[in-house]
């Protein structure tokens, strides 16, 4: 078969993007693709874009909260009701942790996508009496086994996790949720806050335990809590700006709970639960934080 012969490149020799491409036209492939060339066949050199950026030009990384990975100290935080400023994942000082861009901030064109990504390690559960057993959020059913009724909790119960940015200075002092995202405080029953899902764009969710039993013809028996333990919850974000480009000073990750589901007149809500808010507990511990800045074009 015929083999194909470049001359090597010399000192001096540009290595612009379009010098580059023409050693290529040799090729009659219509295409390049891991059949016909390496991986290891192309350099920065190659790619070309506007204002000389690269496809992922920016990425900026860390880690939050407290960083013991055997969860030997931790933060914990009390459930919230209508109306409270979310929690703030903490670091081991207990001070707000966040992820920041520096003096000048990173800068995000409208033909730009950010994609940012979390996690972090926690612990969700109930402190004293679980709060359905009393009355509350809870599904009757039959005792397969005797006389008498058990509880089975109705599920509505969750933790919310999304992403606050601040926009206006470095001093990482004015956070604000990011396009997109509420902060479930908007009253949608009585004087119960939530959001609807469609205002949720960066939420994650946890749930605050696990109940399992036996079912049996008539009923149910063998109902057990089922602790979560220490486990872990992530989320992911991705955004272009519409109309101006938009420069970001810093990212963190907030959160609250307890919310349920809920729907009214059609639309589905995250709602709070404030009746039972005071029994909820969520352990922080350490987690990463991660944004990367690509370009379109």
């Amino acid at each position: 078969m015929s083999r194909l012969t470049q001359p090597a490149i010399q000192d001096g020799d540009d290595i612009t993007a379009a010098s580059l491409n023409d050693r290529f036209t040799q090729f009659n492939q219509t295409d390049l693709n891991e059949f016909n060339t390496r991986d290891g066949a192309f350099d920065l050199p190659h790619f070309q874009s506007g204002a000389g950026r690269f496809l992922a030009p920016v990425m900026h990384e860390k880690s939050i909260g407290w960083n013991l990975w055997k969860h030997s100290s931790y933060h914990t935080f009390t459930g919230q009701t209508t109306g409270s400023a979310p929690h703030i994942v903490l670091d081991s000082g207990g001070s707000p942790d966040a992820l920041a861009f520096g003096a000048l901030g990173m800068t995000v064109r409208t033909t730009d996508v950010l994609r940012v990504y979390w996690d972090l390690s926690i612990r969700p559960y109930w402190e004293g009496v679980k709060p359905w057993l009393g009355g509350a959020l809870f599904f009757t059913f039959p005792n397969a086994t005797g006389p008498g009724t058990n509880n089975i909790f109705s599920g509505y119960g969750c933790w919310a996790f999304w992403l606050q940015w601040d926009i206006t200075d470095n001093t990482l002092s004015n956070f604000v949720n990011v396009p997109g995202q509420g902060d479930f405080n908007t009253v949608i029953t009585g004087v119960r806050g939530g959001n609807t899902l469609t205002n949720c764009s960066s939420t994650s969710v946890m749930q605050t335990n696990i109940e399992s039993c036996d079912a049996q013809d008539g009923g149910i028996q063998s109902l057990a809590d089922i602790p979560l333990g220490w486990t872990s919850v992530d989320g992911a974000w991705h955004y272009t700006p519409q109309g101006a480009n938009q420069t970001i000073y810093g990212i963190r990750v907030v959160f609250t709970g307890p919310l349920g589901a809920h729907n009214q007149g059609g639309v589905n809500y995250l709602l709070r639960n404030d009746s039972v808010a005071a029994s909820a507990r969520l352990d922080q511990q350490a987690g990463g934080l991660s944004a990367l800045l690509m370009t379109l074009g």
